[in-house]
């Protein structure tokens, strides 16, 4: 029996220098031919274009945690205390939708559109305590819902591209979950471990392909891990740092896999073995990417 495809590091190329604390969030954006991601303590909005190079800086008013398209056109970004837009022609928006705004310690993070526009996002303490204090939340139909209470880190939100399974972690856990999801009504099911993983070892931020596997992040191991709908470990892509946060499929013909990677936590003598931690790394992969949901809830 064969294990996984393996893709050494060597064929992982840095794109974008940004030396981000927490790089995070990356988001495909085929109209404009741009990725955008976020370096979240550094409070910047972060874009690169494939075919010119062009790499540019937006300054936040605070940490952001959730970069989703919107279908009124330009971005969705989930800054500490809700929603906001952003067009890149003029910048941010005033905020539109509140969340735990009354909550000085949160922020939003992570999250994801589903086929009829609802968006998904969790929120998290954002002085790093670990506290179970952030939850899992639904945007639909103009009300945002509560799903989930008592989430410490909730990442890996994404919905598969047939609707049917939505995937998410709490982080903290070092488990993966598969939920079933009715794309109708938006509601969860019944939900199963799609992967656990050992001390040292987290489960950050994930995307979905056309072919319906999942491709994640494993913070504290140095590497992407791409599993099929079943759980099956199916491809290992070995990175050149040790705390990569989120992988997102994109560029021109949907085939270069992006990741973003964290400086945060490492120190001085780390980051000298590690000096592409906190930019945005590029690897070009044979699976392509779904088109991604725009968020029509906002």
């Amino acid at each position: 029996m064969t294990g996984p495809r393996v893709i050494r590091r060597d064929a992982v190329i840095p794109v974008h220098e940004a030396n981000a604390l927490t790089g995070e969030v990356p988001c495909w954006d085929a109209r404009s031919g741009r990725l955008w991601w976020a370096d979240i303590q550094g409070q910047r909005l972060l874009g690169f274009s494939p075919a010119s190079g062009r790499q540019e800086t937006h300054n936040l008013p605070g940490m952001l945690g959730l970069i989703v398209l919107r279908a009124a056109g330009g971005l969705v970004l989930g800054l500490e205390d809700g929603l906001y837009p952003f067009d890149p022609a003029t910048g941010l928006g005033p905020r539109l939708v509140a969340v735990e705004a009354d909550n000085a310690r949160t922020r939003l993070n992570d999250g994801a559109a589903d086929a009829s526009g609802r968006l998904w996002f969790g929120t998290m303490d954002k002085t790093g305590s670990g506290e179970p204090i952030g939850g899992l939340y639904c945007l639909a139909d103009g009300a945002v819902r509560r799903v989930r209470s008592n989430v410490s880190i909730p990442n890996s939100i994404n919905i598969s591209p047939e609707g049917r399974t939505f995937y998410w972690a709490d982080s903290r856990t070092r488990i993966l979950q598969a939920c079933d999801y009715d794309p109708a009504t938006g509601e969860l099911g019944s939900s199963r471990i799609f992967a656990r993983y050992p001390e040292g070892e987290t489960p950050d931020g994930s995307c979905v392909d056309a072919e319906g596997a999942l491709w994640t992040a494993i913070v504290g191991g140095a590497r992407l891990e791409r599993r099929l709908a079943d759980g099956t470990l199916d491809t290992i892509v070995e990175l050149p740092v040790s705390r990569p946060t989120m992988p997102r499929l994109g560029g021109p013909d949907g085939r270069t896999l992006f990741v973003t990677s964290q400086r945060r936590f490492l120190d001085a003598e780390r980051l000298d073995c590690e000096p592409l931690a906190g930019d945005l790394l590029a690897v070009r992969a044979d699976v392509v990417a779904t088109a991604p949901p725009r968020a029509a809830a906002i």
